[in-house]
């Protein structure tokens, strides 16, 4: 069921503002999405979380041992030498803004991940420094610039009783590149050949050289299905090698997904200090309410509601990678619509975005309004993004340079979740001259509509914005939101120089020039950056927010 909403309204983002606020005090459930803790369309989108700036030479020279593994690794409390560790005990309760779409991890995307981690946990984990550490897989080489080997670990099995092994893995990404309509398909495309080198060790040769492939190895495609449930339908059915089991008799379809811990199989049992996870499917205001009343242990943070959360008492854990507010547009050569083909139509909307506004109103004053990709403080920052700060009248200008002095109808797609932050968008647009409709669909299925074909642009959010990962998922050529197959002038080529890059210096300059390129195109639109972050209830252990992540992983986490 849509909702469809006019906005031939003036720009009050303050009025927004007053309403999100009111929603939080009254109980509403009805604001924010991943998109304040991870991407929100990308609910089916490989989103955008992974640090891509991690050149070859960053890597170990060697084998990088077991005990290299972050502190989510390790048990949260210290038994004594003489004594065993306690087993599993309590549940660990959260909320997630979207609901599970799919338990493939082939098909899933990064706001999905939490509900997937449990089940299968991954291949290789990021670490807090922003490095790459063992997990299921307990040592990696860097072979070349386009190879690699993992060894996995021994002893592991999924919860099927299948061993998880080099053949398994292989399995696994043979699966994977079958799906060209995957999420994840620019990074499985990139794999030219996954070979078992011995029982436990596994060798990736690329088709391109990667900055970023290890990084990936540390989320979704890193997950491990176990190959006997290949021909089961595993959208609802997981079986994986993680430290929990999904549990279907006491899941509730819509409201909350249960996991229980396993008894036996798992790696790492120390680490798996919960007996039961729930997660429920709350948007942010009704969340907050859920963890202020001591009904939640584990939310995403909303920056309207950080006031309560610090009057409460409770813990807030910034995520340590900057999230992006952006509108993203598919169709560059306006197919759809034809005023978006022109550049100068592109910049004028650039232009309009008050992002000084939506950071008071949306972001509550604690976003950054920068117009660029990157920040200053960023590696891959062109200061060439600043000409688009807001500027009301040469956006009107430019608009009717391009032939449209009275602007057009446009009507943009979004989710609930999404929909404060779209509606200010859609008041900045509508000061423009543009007549905007908003078309609220249901949570999680905003990606697909962007793949389809059937809307010229989104308004989103990305809870990270590496350089390779975006790239490749959202602006390469071909990639899966390019449904159109638009013409992208200089981009390939601009990118191409990252790839080639032999130091990282080299690589950061490519990918700042091939980022300003996007914007200063109008490809993308920068509308503001976010911290994201979660909260955490009293008496909850162990929870840390890792690059990468939307959300702590289970993995070393307690409830007291």
């Amino acid at each position: 069921m849509t909702q469809r909403s006019k906005n031939p309204l003036r720009l009050l983002l303050a009025v927004l503002a007053v309403f999100a606020l009111l929603a939080v005090s009254c109980g509403g459930d009805d604001s924010g999405d991943g998109a304040t803790g991870g991407d929100a369309e990308a609910s089916e989108s490989a989103d955008d979380v992974a640090a891509d700036d991690a050149p070859a030479d960053d890597a170990p020279a060697e084998d990088a041992p077991a005990d290299d593994a972050p502190a989510d690794d390790a048990s949260a409390d210290d038994a004594p030498a003489d004594e065993a560790p306690a087993g599993p005990s309590g549940t660990l309760r959260m909320a997630m803004t979207t609901d599970v779409q799919t338990y493939d991890p082939v098909m899933a995307g990064i706001a999905q991940g939490p509900y997937l981690m449990p089940v299968y946990d991954t291949l290789l984990v990021r670490s807090a420094d922003g490095g790459v550490a063992p997990r299921q897989a307990e040592a990696f080489r860097i072979i070349t610039s386009s190879s690699y080997e993992l060894d996995i670990r021994s002893g592991i099995t999924f919860s099927d009783g299948a061993v998880l092994d080099a053949a398994a893995v292989v399995a696994n990404f043979e699966r994977a590149k079958a799906r060209e309509d995957s999420p994840q398909a620019a990074t499985y495309s990139n794999i030219a050949t996954v070979t078992a080198v011995s029982d436990m060790t596994v060798r990736f040769d690329l088709v391109e050289p990667s900055t970023a492939f290890l990084q990936e190895l540390t989320w979704l495609p890193g997950m491990m299905v176990s190959p006997g449930a290949f021909d089961t339908n595993v959208d609802v059915t997981p079986v994986g090698a993680g430290g929990w089991v999904f549990d279907a008799e006491s899941t509730r379809a819509g409201v909350q997904q249960d996991f229980a811990a396993r008894t036996d199989g798992f790696w790492d049992p120390e680490s798996v200090q919960v007996e039961r996870i729930e997660i429920r499917l709350l948007q942010n205001d009704a969340a907050t309410n859920a963890i202020l009343n001591g009904e939640l242990d584990l939310i995403f943070k909303d920056d309207l509601s950080v006031s309560a959360y610090k009057d409460a008492g409770l813990t807030i854990i910034d995520g340590p990678e900057p999230g992006l507010w952006y509108v993203q547009v598919m169709d560059i050569d306006g197919v759809l619509l034809e005023p978006i083909g022109d550049v100068r139509v592109r910049q004028a909307m650039n232009l309009a975005l008050d992002r000084d506004g939506f950071n008071a109103a949306i972001q509550n004053g604690l976003g950054n309004p920068y117009p660029g990709w990157f920040l200053p403080t960023e590696a891959w920052h062109d200061p060439s993004t600043e000409q688009w700060a807001f500027d009301l009248d040469r956006a009107k200008a430019l608009l009717a340079e391009a032939g449209y002095p009275d602007g057009f109808a446009i009507t943009i797609e979004t989710i609930p979740p999404l929909a404060p932050a779209v509606e200010a968008i859609a008041q900045m647009w509508t000061a423009l001259g543009l007549d905007v409709s908003v078309n609220v669909g249901e949570p999680g299925t905003l990606a697909g509509t962007m793949r389809a074909g059937v809307t010229p642009l989104t308004p989103t959010f990305n809870a990270g914005h590496p350089p390779e990962r975006f790239y490749r998922q959202r602006l390469a050529p071909g990639n899966g939101f390019d449904p159109f197959l638009a013409d992208r002038g200089e981009l390939a080529d601009l990118a191409a120089k990252a790839f080639e890059a032999t130091t990282v210096e080299a690589q950061n300059e490519a990918w700042a020039k091939t980022f300003a390129y996007a914007v200063n195109q109008g490809f993308v639109m920068v509308y503001g950056h976010a911290t994201g972050g979660v909260v955490i209830g009293p008496g909850v252990a162990g929870a840390e927010m890792l690059p990468a992540d939307i959300m702590p992983r289970p993995y070393g986490m307690s409830v007291g």
